[in-house]
């Protein structure tokens, strides 16, 4: 889980928008990090935007995990990242 500090939902926007490693590795470390520990539901964000005492979640049901996986190893495969798409590979084997 990471936490994001934003001004604006419009900065969120652009974090998700753009494909990023760190994103992409807190997404793929979430779900493995679920899975391990037999849960159901990964925790994948903590968002804290400026003006507001809350803090929001971004969670993601374990229906979705392997889609989301597989996003993450078109991207790594992308960035010529192959420990890291590996390392994701097995992860969907998992499932």
């Amino acid at each position: 889980m990471k936490r994001l500090d934003i001004a604006s939902i419009e900065e969120l926007e652009e974090i998700f928008k753009i494909k990023s490693v760190e994103i992409t590795t807190t997404i793929r470390d979430s779900i493995q990090e679920a899975l391990t520990d037999n849960k159901k539901v990964a925790h994948l964000f903590d968002i804290a935007m400026e003006g507001f005492e809350s803090i929001f979640e971004i969670d993601l049901p374990k229906k979705d995990w392997k889609l989301a996986l597989e996003n993450c190893l078109k991207h790594y495969e992308e960035w010529e990242m192959g420990d890291d798409a590996l390392d994701t590979y097995l992860i969907i084997k998992q499932l």
